[in-house]
């Protein structure tokens, strides 16, 4: 489990009271260990109802998917059936509360390439998604979205930032 004495909220809350629509706090999180992150996953995992648009940044080799395993966990969906969609760029697991799409841009050459994985259609489906490498989405297909930053702290820790935006502005109707 991960330890809360290494835990501590951080910065100024948004609008929402301080949780993004999936109920996730602004924090940042010492990990040392894959367990650690997995359990983060899992706690993660528990909160999120579908809809919910997690962006994960960072170097390789921090715990992203380790982190994504454990997000799967706490939706009841069988961690060990996720792995690192590099190659195929979208996984879609089922079998928990709700479904989970596991998007990884590390591989993506250019922004042209996305309307190829057809991430609108993930995004109107009601799953859960989870980007790693995030920061290559557009800024307008983030919205909403909490960002998850991976940090090397050494020795094996992981500073794990968790940025919750709120929700997405509501449209507004123009008469023009």
């Amino acid at each position: 489990m991960v330890d809360i004495r290494r835990s501590r909220a951080a910065g100024r809350p948004p609008d929402s009271g301080g949780r993004a629509p999936s109920g996730l706090r602004r924090a940042t999180i010492f990990s040392l260990s894959e367990d650690e992150t997995f359990a983060l996953g899992q706690t993660i995992g528990r909160g999120l109802k579908g809809g919910e648009l997690l962006l994960l940044e960072g170097e390789l080799g921090l715990g992203k998917t380790v982190l994504v395993k454990g997000i799967a966990d706490g939706l009841g969906i069988d961690a060990d059936e996720v792995t690192s969609p590099s190659y195929t760029l979208v996984h879609e697991y089922e079998g928990g509360r709700c479904a989970m799409f596991h998007v990884d841009l590390y591989r993506l050459d250019a922004i042209e390439e996305l309307g190829s994985l057809g991430l609108e259609e993930i995004m109107a489906a009601g799953g859960v998604i989870v980007v790693e490498w995030g920061d290559k989405l557009p800024g307008g297909l983030r919205r909403g979205a909490t960002t998850i930053q991976f940090r090397d702290m050494g020795e094996g820790s992981r500073q794990i930032e968790i940025l919750p935006t709120g929700p997405a502005p509501p449209r507004v109707e123009s008469d023009a």
